[in-house]
């Protein structure tokens, strides 16, 4: 009897312990990752992707081209579409709310004053948003994107210097977060419009929602994949990026392509994997 006790007991330390650990474990991940509001950080990036997205597409509506065509189709499936071609300006207006094809849904306008079509170097357009919304999130700003493309681009690409100014996300409760950018964002389409993607490098700063100051630096091309996106993944699926929020730094890896929301981050030396889903939005 007194083994079988001694037994329970010892079942029942290792058990303690095990349970001790999982919990400083996830203690201290939480304590680690708190400060850099990852959820935050994701839904500025997917908003000015989106935006960057819808405003592609706008300029297409000015190319006969039938590559991209499809997907252009779709992401300005519930909007109107007003071009000034003597002006120079796209008006994409999605009222008073649509639901697109994947599910995110947006109101409110943008308009595009552009010089020039999409896919000619040197050309460029001016983003303004107008009562733009993506799901819970307001959003706004200025984005600015110069067509950039060198003759080493692979067929059927475009690169672009891309910066906001004066970028802010408001969620319903008045809690916001902010960002100033600097990027190189290339577009690649295809006629199968799931094998199009986008990169996009370098920096950026602004404040997140817990009112930390930030700064990013993409250590590693972020791809954004259209296949993803009735899987309803609109972040990133590969690259990493690095975020400093004070005297601390995470590195946060999207893997290697699939088209999932799980990341690694890497905070001190300590690394996580993390379901990460963009604050404000519907998935």
């Amino acid at each position: 009897m007194k083994k079988v006790i001694a037994k329970v007991l010892t079942i029942g330390v290792i058990f303690s312990l095990f349970m001790t650990a999982c919990q400083e474990s996830d203690t201290t991940e939480g304590a680690e990752i708190a400060s850099f509001d990852l959820e935050s950080e994701a839904a500025l990036e997917t908003s000015f992707e989106e935006v960057d997205l819808i405003s592609d597409a706008g300029l297409q509506t000015l190319d006969e081209s039938s590559t991209g065509r499809f997907m252009r189709d779709r992401i300005l499936e519930c909007a109107e579409v007003t071009k000034d071609t003597v002006e120079q300006v796209i008006t994409i207006d999605f009222g008073d709310g649509c639901e697109c094809p994947n599910g995110v849904v947006k109101k409110g306008k943008i308009i595009i004053e552009y010089d020039g079509r999409m896919h000619e170097v040197g050309s460029f357009r001016k983003v303004t948003l107008e009562d733009f919304y993506i799901d819970s999130l307001h959003v706004e700003g200025v984005r600015t994107l110069t067509n950039v493309t060198e003759e080493t681009n692979a067929d059927n690409s475009w690169s672009f210097n891309a910066t906001i100014v004066g970028g802010k996300i408001t969620l319903p409760d008045g809690s916001f977060a902010t960002r100033e950018a600097d990027h190189t964002r290339t577009v690649f389409l295809f006629e199968d419009w799931t094998e199009s993607y986008a990169t996009l490098d370098g920096s950026a700063t602004g404040v997140l929602f817990n009112g930390n100051e930030y700064e990013i630096s993409i250590l590693e091309t972020l791809i954004f994949k259209r296949g993803c996106r009735d899987g309803r993944i609109v972040q990133p699926v590969d690259g990493i990026k690095q975020i400093i929020v004070g005297d601390r730094t995470a590195v946060i890896d999207y893997g290697e392509g699939d088209c999932d929301n799980l990341v690694r981050v890497d905070v001190n030396g300590n690394s996580f994997n993390r379901i990460l889903r963009p604050r404000g939005r519907r998935f």
